[in-house]
């Protein structure tokens, strides 16, 4: 594992759109101005591009994005790759050159009618999810049945209406009961006592090499004896690394000795498992939750059962169980209400864009060179990991 990289020395702010998203700014206010997405294009003295994109959360993940600025780089660089008339009245365009004839449009127009042939279009069809809850989701009430199924699930239930007693002053709006609704409780009081607000949070990247994984994957698939198993694992070795940060996280914390709960909040997408199309435009997520005793997760011995715990906790949330989830949901007052995470000392959320292919888009179709470097903008707050594929990196450097 190489030096951790302080990525707070690097301010991504200025290369993304001066713009507030929805509820990018909290639960205060409403969304008045704020936009569903912006993109900003910045060029550096030295060559160099940079290409900022923000996107409300509610209406993409980072699938969704990733399949955004994809669709938009291939068709940069299909445009840049027609014969020289057309690219010749790209560049007008882009120049903002406003003598464009009528033929020169038909061209466009054929261009990007050729266009939407080779890239998939995106797909905003919200009711796509609603199809594949479970029962009569148009019923006067829930199924009590498919309810109870739901919610034996492992994931946190945390009530925001039923956890403002000793909420911080920055949450108190959001745990303020709407007039006319009933406060009667749906879910645990969160446990405010254990997130520290103003504690100071470093943001740090980790580059594991090809080797590293592997050793930590080999350590992870290993039976209790620290020898290999003869059948073949079938833990990932993104489970592997998950589980082998997990527990230096929980080390860090100071949980070797500690008998107390703590909880991985695992990102689950939906599209798979929904047979949703891969270019779904949403956020169709939900997070599941892994719980293990603190000096467990901190024993590196029990590596292998750890991520064994990860990849079963993601397998019980099949299609019947999503089904009865979203029927839950479906009949919720509100569906911010309930949340399945949480940031405390004891709590880590992690998402993961693993096989969302950053690293291969290309504004180049000459070199094909992929980005430098790909930057998730998260919120400064303790807790979070994100998992991202790496570029290509030869050893030694």
């Amino acid at each position: 594992m190489r030096e951790g990289w302080d990525a707070a020395a690097l301010d991504v702010e200025e290369s993304l759109p001066a713009m507030a998203v929805w509820w990018s700014g909290g639960f205060e206010g409403g969304a008045g101005d704020r936009l569903g997405m912006g993109a900003c294009v910045t060029r550096f003295a030295c060559g160099g591009v940079a290409v900022g994109v923000k996107m409300a959360h509610c209406l993409a993940d980072a699938a969704a994005m990733t399949g955004f600025v994809k669709g938009w780089a291939e068709m940069h660089c299909d445009l840049l790759m027609k014969d020289d008339e057309q690219r010749g009245l790209w560049s007008g365009i882009e120049a903002g050159n406003d003598e464009i004839h009528a033929a020169d449009e038909r061209d466009v127009e054929k261009v990007l009618h050729q266009l939407k042939e080779v890239n998939p279009a995106p797909v905003f069809d919200p009711l796509r999810l609603n199809a594949a809850a479970t029962g009569d989701i148009d019923a006067s009430a829930a199924d009590p049945e498919v309810v109870t199924r739901a919610r034996t699930m492992p994931q946190h239930r945390y009530d925001w209406w039923a956890s403002g007693g000793d909420c911080p002053e920055s949450m108190q709006l959001a745990c303020a009961v709407p007039p006319g609704f009933d406060a009667k409780e749906i879910g645990d009081s969160i446990p405010w006592k254990e997130w520290d607000f103003d504690v100071e949070v470093a943001h740090r990247v980790l580059h594991f090499s090809e080797k590293e994984l592997e050793n930590i994957w080999k350590a992870a698939s290993s039976g209790a004896g620290g020898k290999e198993t003869e059948t073949p694992s079938r833990i990932s070795r993104h489970d592997a690394l998950l589980a082998f940060v997990w527990m230096l996280v929980n080390r860090a914390r100071g949980f070797s000795n500690d008998a107390g709960l703590v909880h991985l909040n695992m990102s689950l997408g939906l599209r798979a498992r929904l047979s949703l199309p891969e270019y779904f435009v949403g956020s169709p997520l939900l997070l599941a939750r892994v719980s293990s005793p603190g000096k467990e997760a901190c024993d590196a011995g029990r590596l292998a059962a750890t991520a064994t715990q990860m990849r079963d906790t993601l397998g019980a949330f099949d299609r019947q169980a999503l089904g009865a989830i979203l029927h839950d949901t479906m009949f919720q007052e509100s569906p911010q209400r309930v949340w399945n995470g949480f940031l405390g000392i004891r709590d880590v959320i992690v998402t993961s864009w693993a096989r969302l292919g950053a690293y291969e888009i290309s504004f180049d179709p000459r070199s094909g060179k992929g980005p430098w470097l790909v930057q998730p903008v998260m919120p400064a707050v303790d807790g979070i990991i994100e998992i991202l594929e790496a570029p290509f990196i030869p050893e030694g450097e």
